[in-house]
């Protein structure tokens, strides 16, 4: 928006993001009402976006779709994969809640089909709801890997890349298993992962019981610039989630001419290497095929692989 001349404002409401002029960085719940009343107010168009599987992310919806009704038509966007598991296994307060906040939007963005159906149910009209993945098309960036970083993947080949949170659900245990059988044939091989969690002291803790220290470098929370260009340095990215909405990294990773390795969990496009989810011996045997001068399957077989693949 602002490349195209455009006023846009970002709201930050991750309590560990640190202080940056890409957005404002929101603390607490008054702080976020505070922010949206005031933007609302002034004329601003609020567009959320919001993973839709937990009581945080409705509650944030809700409270941005009342704000919204305060200024013009709002967007809401869900993109988790654990959208439809969270409001069909839920209570009927859970839908009330989630339904009471999707009425305040004009327009409801679901990355896949399957979070358009769910939402649907709970009341929304279909001429608000729109399938479409959150993502835009992006080139390498201009921007270099900082020189620490630079120096270990010059130390590695092939070189993977993630982007994850340390929680469950992103499959880093996966990750892990998957690369120790991969060392026994790729003595040099390095995997780069950015993000951060609340779990990232227990996966220091794996990679260290797993042998893998010289193997996996966690560079933390990038910006995106950063993480564009860390992707772009790769051989081969991974995405080792049991859930999935439609990845923006994967698209991302696809759009720089990066192999992408993902499970077959939510939507995924065309050109991407398929492993059933849980399966780390599926995994190591993607990641094999994808490196460059180990690719075995032909480019139809890729295609057949890789179709789009919607699952709960």
């Amino acid at each position: 928006m602002k490349r195209a001349g455009l006023q846009s404002n970002v709201l930050n409401i991750d309590p560990r993001a640190p202080a940056s002029s890409a957005y404002i960085k929101i603390s607490g719940a008054a702080g976020l009402v505070r922010q949206l009343f005031r933007h609302t107010s002034d004329d601003w168009a609020l567009s959320v976006h919001t993973n839709g599987h937990n009581p945080k992310s409705w509650l944030v919806a809700l409270v941005c779709g009342i704000a919204a009704q305060f200024g013009p038509a709002a967007t809401l966007t869900l993109h988790s994969g654990g959208v439809s598991a969270y409001l069909n296994s839920g209570s009927k307060w859970r839908k009330l809640i989630a339904s009471m906040a999707c009425l305040m939007y004009s327009r409801i963005v679901c990355v896949n089909t399957e979070i358009s159906r769910v939402i649907a149910r709970l009341g929304v009209p279909d001429t608000r709801l729109q399938i479409s993945p959150a993502f835009l098309p992006v080139e390498a960036p201009n921007v270099a890997v900082p020189e620490e970083v630079e120096k270990w993947i010059e130390r590695h080949s092939p070189v993977l890349s993630a982007a994850m949170f340390f929680r469950p659900e992103y499959g880093f245990d996966l990750l892990v298993e998957a690369l120790r059988e991969l060392k026994a044939t790729h003595r040099g091989i390095g995997c780069v992962v950015m993000g951060d969690g609340e779990h990232r002291d227990e996966a220091l803790s794996l990679v260290r019981r797993a042998g893998l220290e010289e193997a996996v470098l966690l560079v933390g929370d990038v910006d995106h610039e950063q993480c564009l260009a860390l992707m772009a340095r790769s051989d081969v990215f991974v995405r080792p989630t049991f859930m999935d909405g439609d990845s923006i990294s994967v698209r991302e990773a696809l759009a720089l001419g990066v192999p992408v390795v993902a499970s077959n969990v939510g939507t995924r496009p065309a050109g991407t290497l398929l492993f059933q989810a849980g399966n780390a011996r599926e995994l190591a045997g993607q990641l094999e095929n994808a490196i460059p001068g180990n690719r075995t399957i032909s480019e139809r077989e890729r295609e057949t692989q890789a179709s789009t693949c919607l699952k709960s």
